[in-house]
């Protein structure tokens, strides 16, 4: 698959009050398309420091990785995304070997990030899927954007759901409900062994403060 590189633009809180935030991640080489990826607080921290080139007094998880490989002889050599489903974006970190063979783990997207940030190796995207996930319907501003309801995980769904209730569209709380209910009908069918249905490609419109 043909794989796109792409860089962390930027961070900012979604909701309000909220523990959640959209990392914003942009294609290089002249590209326009953006995805937003919504994580929690703890990983939105450990990417805030690798961006800042912060040295903690003690090291934290992803340092001690880095160590940890360093001393083994092995090094980071780029991160890719391969899948997006049901909020939860899905990596490969590929890594080279002292004796130069490369292998590849599955990894979580923000840890892949967070370790990027700290070595300065590429990331990376399957062009279907940035083609499919890229936000759409961006402000003048950047402000306000619309992105696939697939990217977004069932917690934020639950937490745009009530903002809407509290804010009497309860179209839209409608909508973000059935969304809910098709997942966890889906996630019952998995238990069961079942054939779990398509996932939805709608989309969910989040305003950034």
């Amino acid at each position: 698959m043909n794989e796109i590189e792409i860089r962390v633009l930027d961070m900012s809180a979604v909701l309000k009050p909220s523990d959640a935030f959209a990392l914003v991640l942009e294609e290089l080489g002249g590209g326009f398309r953006k995805l937003a990826l919504i994580i929690g607080k703890q990983e939105a921290q450990a990417i805030k420091m690798g961006q800042m080139s912060y040295t903690p007094p003690r090291p934290f998880t992803h340092d001690l990785m880095l160590s940890v490989m360093e001393k083994g002889g092995l090094v980071p050599v780029k991160g890719v995304i391969y899948e997006v489903k049901d909020g939860i974006y899905s990596s490969y970190l590929f890594v080279r070997c002292a004796d130069e063979t490369i292998f590849q783990v599955d990894a979580r997207t923000t840890d892949v990030i967070s370790l990027s940030l700290r070595k300065k190796f590429p990331l990376y995207v399957y062009e279907d899927i940035l083609e499919r996930e890229q936000l759409r319907n961006i402000s003048a501003d950047g402000s306000t954007y619309c992105v696939s309801i697939n990217t977004i995980d069932i917690d934020s769904l639950k937490k745009a759901m009530d903002e809407a209730v509290e804010n009497e569209d309860y179209e839209r709380a409608s909508q973000l409900r059935d969304e809910i209910r098709k997942r966890e009908k889906k996630e019952d069918k998995y238990c069961l062994k079942l054939q779990k249905k398509p996932f939805s490609l709608d989309t969910l419109r989040f305003s950034i403060h």
